[in-house]
């Protein structure tokens, strides 16, 4: 995966050096005098071959690269509220991650709002994963006490639903019911939960994740976990499972 990220810096920086004009700047004994011309970026400004050519041989690579096919999607997986399949997809893959370094971890939670493209019953392919997830959100795991695991479960029925795995939540005329493992949450507990840095560092709208304690920084980009997933189960077929039921 680093192989292929610096595939992609090496093509932008290029691309960007066919556009790029440099600025003219003049010096005189009195003082330091600046020009530069402002230039449209448009499909009028005529290729630089040599660059062209320099840059052919890593778009070709990345090209053959981020159309690697590494799994199959048997339904669609689309974001939803409270509860969608690329949530799921998506949660399920940061718990499944998690458990490989503490077998212990309890449940998965992430944001929809990080959710960037879904990715339509077919073929999957790298780049559907990079369309997906485009940031460098690393997966943690946090501890929490059972009040403030409580505090966050009720910050996800405001936001009237978020990505969680191995937890459900059920609202009932205001009453929240919670559950891990099948068991129901309570407040003298601690829960072991994983999620992405993002959230544990104040992002979203989750603001009880900045409570946890951190008990390990796995690594691991959410992104390259996502492809790792699906090269491993091959197919996947996420269902509604009313994991957090509104009523």
């Amino acid at each position: 995966m680093k192989k292929l990220l610096s595939l992609l810096l090496v093509f932008l920086i290029l691309s960007v050096s066919c556009i790029s004009k440099p600025e003219t700047v003049y010096k005189q004994k009195q003082g330091t005098k600046v020009q530069w011309y402002h230039t449209d970026v448009s499909k009028d400004i005529p290729e630089d071959k040599e660059i062209v050519d320099i840059i052919k041989p890593y778009k070709d690579q990345l090209s053959k690269e981020m159309n690697t096919v590494i799994g199959y999607a048997e339904v669609d997986l689309v974001k939803g509220s409270p509860e969608s399949t690329l949530g799921n997809f998506v949660a399920d893959v940061i718990f499944d991650t998690a458990r490989h370094f503490d077998k212990d971890v309890d449940c998965a939670i992430t944001n929809s709002g990080g959710l960037r493209a879904p990715i339509y019953k077919g073929k999957i392919k790298v780049k559907d994963a990079f369309n997906l997830m485009p940031f460098q959100n690393r997966i943690v795991i946090l501890k929490f006490s059972g009040k403030d695991f409580l505090e966050l479960i009720r910050e996800i029925v405001e936001n009237r639903g978020e990505p969680v795995s191995n937890l459900t939540i059920n609202v009932t005329d205001g009453l929240i019911d919670a559950y891990v493992n099948g068991k129901q949450v309570e407040d003298y507990k601690t829960y072991k939960v994983a999620t992405i840095d993002y959230l544990y560092k104040g992002g979203g709208s989750m603001p009880a994740m900045k409570k946890g304690e951190l008990v390990k920084d796995t690594k691991v980009l959410l992104r390259d976990a996502i492809i790792e997933y699906i090269k491993k189960h091959k197919k996947i077929n996420e269902k509604i499972e009313g994991r957090i039921l509104l009523q």
